[in-house]
């Protein structure tokens, strides 16, 4: 993505409400050192950073002349307009060691799945990891192809990715990432409910046809 501008922003809090009628979104850069700075961006920038951006994309930014690189912390969304309300941005230190999330990427089609044997769970979608600007990835790769029956996996120990990150949760080290299960576990379940769906259907018509007869003999003896 090209360079990004900030701008300075006056209005907070209820009354960002004029922001949005004047094309804005409402911002926030804060840094490691603790400062924060209120800015905004224009609503097409909010767009494309929610359609083009991970956590992992580093963007080159301008504020009142200052260039800096930042990464997106945080992006609020409306859950019924879908229309962004803030984002906040982080900015790099180059010398400092912070904290990554990144993102994994699915690359090639698992045989059990090509072969309708299984369907392929992404277990774990990120990691958080901890390095320099420098040690950063945009993303790392999961080569599925080697998955050809349901019950393989693929762990964290498994990945390539920089020996200078450093995971932030060590417990995660052999956690599984992507997994194939089972898909004719799913369509037993789904035939059993069919099964279960006619005999209940029978049964009414059988019910129905019960009470009717007995309607007719309770008829026969009154007249």
């Amino acid at each position: 993505m090209e360079k990004v501008t900030f701008e300075k922003r006056e209005i907070i809090g209820k009354k960002s409400k004029r922001l949005f009628d004047e094309g804005y979104i409402p911002a926030v850069v804060y840094n490691s050192k603790g400062d924060s700075t209120n800015i905004k961006i224009t609503e097409s920038l909010a767009s494309k950073i929610v359609s083009e951006v991970t956590s992992a994309t580093v963007l080159d930014a301008e504020y009142e002349g200052k260039d800096m690189k930042v990464i997106v912390k945080e992006i609020d969304v409306n859950p019924l307009s879908e229309r962004v309300r803030h984002i906040a941005f982080f900015e790099i230190d180059e010398k400092q060691e912070i904290t990554f999330t990144i993102p994994f990427k699915i690359v090639g089609v698992a045989p059990a799945v090509k072969n309708n044997l299984g369907i392929l769970v992404e277990v774990l979608p990120s990691i958080d990891v901890r390095g320099k600007l420098s040690d950063l990835v945009p993303f790392i790769e999961i080569d599925v192809t080697k998955l050809e029956h349901p019950g393989q996996s693929i762990s964290l120990d498994e990945l390539e990715f920089p020996k200078s990150l450093k995971l932030i949760n060590e417990d995660l080290a052999k956690a599984t990432v992507v997994t194939i299960t089972e898909l004719q576990e799913e369509l037993v379940v789904e035939e059993a409910e069919a099964e279960k769906e006619e005999e209940g259907e029978e049964g009414e018509g059988v019910e129905g046809e019960e009470i009717k007869e007995g309607e007719e003999e309770v008829e026969a003896k009154e007249k």
